[in-house]
């Protein structure tokens, strides 16, 4: 089998070569990531490896692959946002995302609420003006809190085990509960926002989800709440969060993922082409945010299930085989 991989970054291509040899497959790497002018770069190929938002797969363009006969495509991306399924179903083009290690973005999530409650951020910022008063930089501890997660798949799970050493009350929500999980209390949404201090989403993005932190929600959640977003972007109104950390509602954001990101994200934009995201910006601003640039996943462990993912997918696929990643 040959397949076609896109948005192929330096530190996938040893994971691209060792499993090119364990799948015994034959790959043909681009660095560029993939739209409808990139159609003579799967000639030949059966398969492609793509990443979410990196690459147009609407239905014109599926069209285009499936009369170059392309069959299978794994994501490297646990988001597959980017493709029509309706589309590929109708041509028979079978979809993969990608499993990795869930503890990448779970460790990264306890990070950024340990940086939250102890304001590192805005410590670490006076420290470099030579301001090492103790001022307004006073904490909180952990097993004093009581720790919202909303979604309690692969990640929030791990993220609840990572909690359970730290001594803090913790609260979930998920419309189909978890029953294999010890230390936590599932609850209504509207409970979680009600009781929590630190609230965490861990949900993927749908209809349903699509900005379900807004200003309606905000209101009901306790003033100086901390607002944890290591999953997507859209699950918040941006404006309606901007809004909320100016007038102290929210207490402090820690988040890894903004609306509007797919623009900038995983370019240098150091020394032109500026980012005019208005509302990521404002943002950033805060002396109370951390804003991070969807960096979470990114751990050696992670990169290399990402890549593997995509590759045993199309080559079970081409076997005639399931794989519990296929996207329906």
């Amino acid at each position: 089998m040959k397949i076609a991989a896109f948005s192929v970054r330096q530190d996938e291509k040893q994971y691209f070569d060792t499993f090119a040899n364990v799948y015994k497959v034959e790959l043909q790497i681009n660095r560029s990531g993939f739209t409808a002018d990139d159609i003579e770069s799967v000639k030949g190929c059966e398969a492609m490896s793509v990443c979410d938002g990196m690459c147009d797969l609407s239905a014109p363009v599926l069209e285009k692959l499936a009369a170059e006969g392309v069959k299978y495509i794994g994501f490297r991306t646990i988001g597959y946002n980017s493709v029509d399924l309706e589309a590929a179903k109708r041509l028979g083009i079978r979809v993969a995302h990608s499993g990795y290690s869930p503890y990448s973005v779970a460790n990264y999530t306890v990070m950024l609420m340990l940086m939250c409650i102890r304001k590192a951020l805005y410590v670490m910022m006076r420290s470099h003006t030579a301001d090492y008063s103790l001022g307004p930089i006073c904490g909180r501890e952990m097993q004093n809190m009581t720790v919202g997660i909303i979604g309690t798949g692969r990640i929030g799970k791990a993220v609840i085990k990572n909690l359970s050493g730290f001594g803090c009350k913790i609260i979930a929500y998920d419309p189909y509960p978890a029953k294999d999980l010890e230390n936590v209390e599932y609850v209504t949404l509207d409970e979680l926002y009600a009781r929590a201090d630190i609230i965490s989403l861990h949900t993927f993005l749908s209809d349903e989800t699509y900005h379900m932190i807004n200003k309606d929600s905000i209101a009901k959640m306790k003033d100086g709440v901390i607002l944890i977003n290591a999953a997507r972007g859209a699950l918040v109104d941006t404006k309606d969060l901007i809004e909320a950390v100016e007038s102290g509602k929210i207490g402090s954001v820690g988040t890894d993922c903004c609306e509007g990101e797919d623009e900038f994200i995983r370019t240098d934009r150091k020394y032109d082409d500026l980012v005019v995201n208005h509302d990521y910006i404002i943002l950033k601003s805060f002396q109370n945010t951390i804003v991070t640039p969807h960096v979470a996943f990114f751990t050696d462990q992670a990169v290399s299930d990402m890549v593997e993912s995509s590759v045993k997918s199309v080559v079970q696929f081409a076997a005639g085989e399931d794989t519990p990643l296929e996207v329906h």
